[in-house]
C-alpha cells in the first residue's frame, strides 16, 4: 500500500486524518505538474524534433493525463492519486460517503480549475510582458494583471484559516474547496491484495485485473519519484556529487554555416543579436519578434517557439 511506504502510520479508532498528512497529499498533488513538465523538458532537450510539440502543449497533455488519472481514483478510491497515496479517501459531510455528484465536483476542482488557473497566468505574464515592451495592451487586461494578486493573496490567507480551524478541531475540513463542496478527508479502508502469482497462472485471476492492480501500483510510485525530483531539483546545497556532468555540445549543422554572423531572416548583420533558447540561431530582434508574433516556431529548425524563448545577446558589436 503507498500509505505504508510513505511510513504513515494510522489510529484505527481515529478517522480524522492530522494535518500533516492532508498538507502532505495536497503538497503532492501540486508536485505533478511542475515534475512532469521537468521530464518533459528534458526530452524535449535531447530529442526536439519527436519532443518538441509535447512543450506546446504541456498544458493540454497533462489535462487529459491527470483527468483519466484522478477519474480513476475518484470513481474507484474516492479520492485524488495524492489523497490515496497517502491512505485518505474524500467522503461527504453530511452523507458520509462520495456521491457522484461529490465525484464530478471533485474532479472539475483537481483538473479543470488547475488548468484555467495555469491558463490564466499565462496570458497574466504575456500581458504584462507586452505592456513592459511597450506594445499595446488594453485597460481590462492591465486591471487583470493587477487585481488576481490580490485574489491569489485572498485565496492563500483563507486556506490558512482553514488550516488553522482544522488543527484546532473546530473545522471539519483543512481546505477551502473541500468546505465548499462539503466534503471532508478520512482514512481509506486498507484492501489486502485478493491474488498472488500462482493464482493467476491457476487462472483464478483475470489478467486484467493483474495488470490494472500493476498499473495503479506503479502510478503510485511513481507519485513517490515525483516528489523526489522535485526535492532534488528545490535543494540549494547539494554539492558536487549531485551535479550532472556537462554534455558536449553539439556539433554545427549546415544552416549554422550558412547564417553564421547574420540574420537568417534579412540575411544582413545582426542589429540587436537575439536568440531563440529552443534553438540557439541567432535574429536581429525585430525580425525574430515579428516573425515569432505570426508563425510561433524557429524560422530555421521549426522547433515551436515564442517570444518568451528570446534571449539577448551582448557582445562589443551590438548595433542598438
Amino acid at each position: 500500500m503507498a500509505a505504508k511506504g510513505a511510513h504513515i502510520t494510522q489510529n484505527s479508532i481515529e478517522a480524522r486524518p492530522s494535518i500533516f498528512e492532508v498538507v502532505a497529499a495536497d503538497s503532492l498533488n501540486s508536485t505533478f505538474y511542475p515534475a512532469l513538465k521537468r521530464i518533459a523538458n528534458f526530452l524535449a532537450t535531447i530529442k526536439p524534433g519527436t519532443f518538441g510539440h509535447l512543450i506546446r502543449y504541456y498544458d493540454e497533455a497533462y489535462l487529459v493525463f491527470n483527468w483519466v488519472v484522478q477519474s480513476y481514483y475518484l470513481r474507484h478510491r474516492g479520492g485524488s492519486l495524492s489523497e490515496v497515496f497517502y491512505g485518505l479517501t474524500r467522503i461527504s459531510t453530511r452523507t458520509q460517503n462520495l456521491d457522484r455528484s461529490g465525484q464530478r465536483w471533485s474532479l472539475l476542482c483537481l483538473v479543470v480549475a488547475p488548468y484555467l488557473y495555469h491558463k490564466l497566468e499565462q496570458r497574466l505574464q504575456q500581458w504584462k510582458d507586452d505592456y513592459e515592451n511597450g506594445r499595446p495592451v488594453s485597460q481590462n487586461k492591465l486591471l487583470l494583471t493587477k487585481v488576481v494578486p490580490y485574489l491569489r493573496t485572498y485565496f492563500e490567507g483563507v486556506k490558512l484559516f482553514q488550516y488553522i480551524t482544522y488543527l484546532a478541531g473546530i473545522g471539519p475540513t483543512h481546505s477551502p474547496v473541500l468546505r465548499a463542496l462539503n466534503l471532508t478527508l478520512t482514512y481509506l479502508a486498507e484492501e489486502e491484495e485478493s491474488w498472488t502469482i500462482r493464482d493467476l497462472f491457476g487462472g483464478q485471476v483475470k489478467l486484467a485485473t493483474m495488470l490494472s492492480t500493476v498499473m495503479l501500483r506503479t502510478l503510485e510510485l511513481s507519485a513517490f519519484f515525483l516528489q523526489f525530483i522535485e526535492w532534488w531539483q528545490n535543494e540549494a546545497n547539494m554539492g558536487d556529487l549531485s551535479k550532472l556532468p556537462v554534455p558536449n555540445a553539439p556539433p554545427a549543422d549546415f544552416n549554422s554555416e550558412k547564417y553564421k554572423g547574420i540574420c537568417p531572416l534579412c540575411l544582413q548583420r545582426w542589429l540587436i543579436p537575439t536568440a531563440i533558447s529552443i534553438s540557439g540561431y541567432v535574429y536581429c530582434y525585430r525580425c525574430i519578434v515579428t516573425y515569432l508574433q505570426k508563425e510561433n516556431k524557429c524560422p530555421v529548425t521549426k522547433y515551436p517557439a515564442t517570444v518568451n524563448d528570446l534571449v539577448r545577446i551582448f557582445d562589443d558589436d551590438d548595433d542598438v
